[in-house]
C-alpha cells in the first residue's frame, strides 16, 4: 500500500516538474548555480506599447480557476498567453489598488475607503524618497507616476475610461474628477453614465490634473467599439479604437477601465442591460475589446496586454513582501494584502497556453515591470518587490 502510493506520488512529481521548469517558476535556494546566471542574463524583450485592464472584485478561484460563466477570461485569453496563478492585489477596496498599479504609493486609510470625498493630503515631506506619509486622496505635485515618468522620457501614455462624460453635468468627458475637497459623485453607476473616478487613479495627482490641457489630453473617454466619443468629447479628443488605427497614434502605455457594469462590480446594472451574471458581463467586454488591442499594428509591432483584477472582495492575502503604508495599520483594509486574483498576459514575446505556477507577483510588481520595459527607476513600493515579468512570462523571441 504504501509503496504504491510512493509511486503515485512520483508520477504527480514527474508530470509537474516539466511545467515548473518550462514557465519558470522561482528557483529555491538549492537550485543550480547554471538556473540563477540564466535569469540574470535574460533581457527584457522590446516591447513599447503596454496595455492593462482592469477588473473589479472578483478572486482567482472564481474567475480563472472556473470557465462556466467567463470562457473567454479564463480559457480564451490563457490559451493565448500567459496566465498568473499568483498574482496578488494589495489592499481593499479599490482605490489604493489602482494608485499602486500607477504610482507605487501604499494604502492610506481614504484611499482604503475609495476616498468619498476627493481631498488633499496635509502638508508633509515624501519619505524615502517619494512615499507620501500622509493620510489623503489627492497625492501632492512631487509625487510621481508612471506617466510622469514616461513623459520625461519621451513616451506617451493615455487613461481610457468608459462612460466618462456620458452625463457632461456629471463629470466632462475629458479627466472627469470631483471638484478637489468634494463629494465624489461618480460612487453610483446612474442610468447611461457608470464612470467611477475611484476607478481611474490618474486623476488623484496633482502632477496630472493641475495642467488641465494635459489632463484633458491624457485622461479620455473610452468610446465605443465602432470608435464614437461622448457628445460632450472636448475637440480632437479620440478614443481607444480611433489611436489603434496606426501606431503612431497608439499610446506606448494605455490603461483602460470599462465602466461599473463591465468590470464586474455591480450586478444588476442601471446604466445598462446586464447578462447573465458579473463575470459574463465582464466576459462580454473583454471578447470586444481584446481582439480590438491584439489584432492592432502597434500590439502585433511591440506589444503587452495586462488583464487583471483590482482586488479579491473581501479575501485578504499577500505577497511578496508587502509592507503596510506609514499611515495605514495594515497593508489591506481586512488584513495583509488584497487577496490572490491571477492576472493573463499576452504579447508576441509570449508564448500561447504558458502557465505560471509559483512565482508571486502584485500590484507593484506590475509596476516594475513596466518600468523595466521602459528603462524607469521604480517608484514607491515597486522597489520592494523581489520578482518582475521576466524570464517565466516572456517565454520566446517575436517572430
Amino acid at each position: 500500500m504504501v509503496a504504491a502510493l510512493l509511486l503515485v506520488l512520483f508520477g504527480v512529481v514527474a508530470l509537474l516538474a516539466p511545467l515548473v521548469s518550462a514557465h519558470g517558476a522561482n528557483a529555491s535556494p538549492n537550485a543550480p548555480a547554471t538556473s540563477a546566471a540564466r535569469a540574470a542574463e535574460f533581457t527584457l524583450p522590446p516591447i513599447r506599447h503596454v496595455f492593462v485592464i482592469v477588473l473589479e472584485n472578483e478572486d482567482y478561484a472564481s474567475t480563472f480557476g472556473s470557465a462556466v460563466a467567463d470562457p473567454y477570461l479564463s480559457k480564451v485569453l490563457p490559451s493565448e498567453g500567459t496566465l498568473l496563478t499568483r498574482y496578488y492585489g494589495i489592499g481593499h477596496y479599490s482605490n489604493d489598488n489602482y494608485i499602486a498599479m500607477i504610482s507605487g504609493q501604499p494604502p492610506n486609510p481614504a484611499t482604503q475607503l475609495d476616498c468619498s470625498m476627493f481631498v488633499n493630503f496635509p502638508a508633509a515631506k515624501l519619505l524615502a524618497g517619494d512615499i507620501e506619509p500622509g493620510n489623503g486622496c489627492v497625492y501632492p505635485k512631487d509625487v510621481e507616476t508612471i506617466a510622469n515618468q514616461l513623459e520625461a522620457k519621451g513616451f506617451t501614455w493615455k487613461g481610457y475610461e468608459q462612460d466618462m462624460g456620458s452625463i457632461s453635468s456629471r463629470e466632462t468627458a475629458a479627466c472627469g474628477h470631483p471638484k478637489v475637497g468634494s463629494a465624489d459623485d461618480t460612487e453610483v453607476a446612474v442610468n447611461r453614465d457608470g464612470y467611477a473616478s475611484r476607478h481611474d487613479p490618474f486623476v488623484y495627482f496633482h502632477s496630472i490634473i493641475d495642467s488641465v490641457a494635459y489632463c484633458d489630453a491624457h485622461v479620455v473617454a473610452l468610446g465605443s467599439p465602432t470608435g464614437a466619443m461622448p457628445a460632450s468629447a472636448r475637440k480632437g479628443e479620440t478614443g481607444l479604437v480611433t489611436d489603434l488605427k496606426a501606431v503612431t497614434t497608439t499610446p506606448n502605455f494605455s490603461m483602460i477601465t470599462p465602466n461599473l457594469c463591465n468590470d464586474g462590480h455591480d450586478y444588476p446594472c442601471v446604466n445598462q442591460k446586464s447578462g447573465a451574471s458579473r463575470l459574463a458581463d465582464i466576459d462580454t467586454f473583454l471578447a470586444t475589446w481584446v481582439p480590438k488591442i491584439t489584432h492592432s499594428a502597434a500590439f502585433k509591432q511591440d506589444g503587452l496586454l495586462v488583464v487583471t483584477f483590482d482586488e479579491a472582495g473581501a479575501a485578504s492575502t499577500a505577497c511578496c513582501g508587502e509592507k503596510p503604508g506609514p499611515a495605514a495599520p495594515e497593508p489591506g483594509l481586512n488584513g495583509p494584502g488584497g487577496g490572490r486574483i491571477g492576472a493573463v498576459l499576452i504579447s508576441p514575446f509570449i508564448k500561447p497556453g504558458g502557465i505560471v505556477f509559483l512565482t508571486e507577483y502584485n500590484h507593484y510588481s506590475l509596476l516594475a515591470s513596466i518600468e523595466a520595459l521602459f528603462g524607469l527607476p521604480r517608484l514607491g513600493d515597486a522597489r520592494t518587490v523581489p520578482t518582475i515579468f521576466g524570464p517565466p512570462v516572456f517565454t520566446r523571441p517575436k517572430g
